[in-house]
């Protein structure tokens, strides 16, 4: 196996929960970008996010400019380094840390969508790798602006957030699934977080700024798309609500990286 490994985030930009008894079943379908990525290394003993210990088994740290707890889908990568750590870049380490992600309560299709990889990626069947199925969109070569807005727990989210995020989620895919389209998914990310509380009125008119193709909140952090010419001015905008991060859409997966 590969010392080092390259894992993208994922930022779900609308999405409808799928509860079975079986963890493996449960899930997710929606749609989402796949952003940075964090790099695992295996070596010592304990799991460390950003120097952070999180457990004392295992030997592996993962390095990544994003924060645990915001909506990065953080926790689905430290689920994935660990399970190839455990199996190897096989599938059923990707089972492994769905099932991970959907018994902790700290994610449902993050794991389907990051290894599916590519860029906006679009989750129709709810479930594991292999149970699950996704596809991949191609994006526009735009840059990506996020601000960490605060850590909010994904458990207490799904809970206190369960019939809005229903309704609004079974009409977003519902919508999506005419128009699949990068164009759509901004339209229904945008209304989807305004429907179910993640997007305030300061937020959304950041949409109005030159440059800005549009823009949504997931949880604890804002996404906004933006034309390469005025990265630098939106970011500066954006960064009076939290730490930003500056990315550029691109075709992103799970994969080895050299020495």
């Amino acid at each position: 196996m590969a010392k080092r490994l390259f894992i993208p985030h994922h930022i779900s930009g609308f999405w409808l929960p799928v509860y079975t008894d079986d963890p493996v079943t449960t899930g997710s379908v929606g749609a989402g970008v796949l952003v940075g990525g964090a790099v695992a290394v295996y070596e010592g003993v304990g799991v460390r996010y950003n120097d952070a210990l999180l457990e004392r088994d295992g030997g592996v740290k993962i390095a990544s400019p994003f924060p645990l707890g915001y909506g990065y889908a953080a926790s689905a990568v430290v689920a994935i380094a660990k399970a190839i750590g455990e199996a190897g870049l096989a599938p059923r380490a990707f089972v492994k840390a769905h099932v991970e992600e959907v018994s902790r309560r700290t994610g449902l299709g993050d794991v389907l969508a990051i290894y599916t990889g590519g860029c906006l990626v679009a989750r129709v069947k709810a479930g594991a790798p292999g149970i699950g199925e996704a596809y991949s969109m191609p994006c526009p070569k735009v840059g990506v602006v996020t601000a960490d807005l605060a850590q909010i727990s994904t458990g207490h989210m799904l809970t206190s957030r369960h019939s809005v995020i229903a309704s609004a989620g079974a009409e977003a895919v519902a919508e999506f699934i005419k128009n699949p389209s990068f164009e759509a998914f901004l339209k229904i990310a945008l209304n989807f977080s305004k429907r179910v509380g993640f997007l305030d009125a300061r937020m959304e008119t950041l949409g109005k700024l030159p440059g800005v193709l549009g823009l949504f909140a997931k949880k604890g952090v804002l996404v906004v798309f933006v034309e390469r010419d005025w990265i630098l001015d939106v970011a500066h905008a954006v960064e009076a609500l939290g730490k930003v991060h500056v990315e550029t859409l691109r075709e992103l997966r799970v994969e080895p990286l050299l020495p």
